[in-house]
Formats: C-alpha cells, structure tokens, sequence
C-alpha cells in the first residue's frame, strides 16, 4: 500500500512538474518576443537622439559652468576629459577634412 501510495505521489509531482516546466516555456518565449522588440524600438530611438558632435560639445561646457554648486569635483573632472575627448575628436576631424 505503501509502495503505491509513493508511486502515485511521485506521479502527480512528476506531471505538476511537466506542466509548469511547459507553461514556464511559453512564458519566456513571450518575454524574449517583447524584450526584442523593445530593443528593436530603442535602436531606432537611439539615432534619432544622438547629439553632434558640436552638441555635445556645448552640453558638456554647459554642463561644467554649473561647477561645484552641482558636480563633485570629481564629477567635474570626468566631465572636462569628456570635453577634452570631444575637441580632440573634433580638432582631427577638422584637420583630415
């Protein structure tokens, strides 16, 4: 009795298990459907709203005026190498025209 008893829970786990195993398939198989086209819309986004290189250039002199009131003085550091990038990329773009 008892052999039959473990036999048949062992059943009902193992089918419980089969089912979920299969609904939990389906399920990521929708989430990676959705995750792709949220990626699909961002990259398309993404050109739209990237600035020149002028632009950035103007943020990031904007954006370091604001000074100590704002940023760290390690912020501020970060941004003026980002600004010292952007006008040497712009400087050698210039220069090979």
């Amino acid at each position: 009795m008892k052999k039959l008893m473990a036999t048949a829970l062992t059943l009902t786990l193992f089918s419980a298990t089969s089912a979920l195993a299969v609904q939990h398939g389906t399920s990521h198989k929708q989430m990676d459907e959705q995750c792709a086209r949220e990626c699909e819309m961002l990259l398309r986004n993404c050109a739209q709203e990237t600035d020149s290189l002028q632009q950035k250039i103007a943020r990031l002199n904007k954006e370091l005026a604001k000074g100590t009131a704002v940023y760290t003085v390690d912020e501020l550091k970060t941004l003026e190498a980002k600004l010292k990038e952007a006008n040497l990329i712009l400087k050698n773009l210039m220069e090979n025209r």
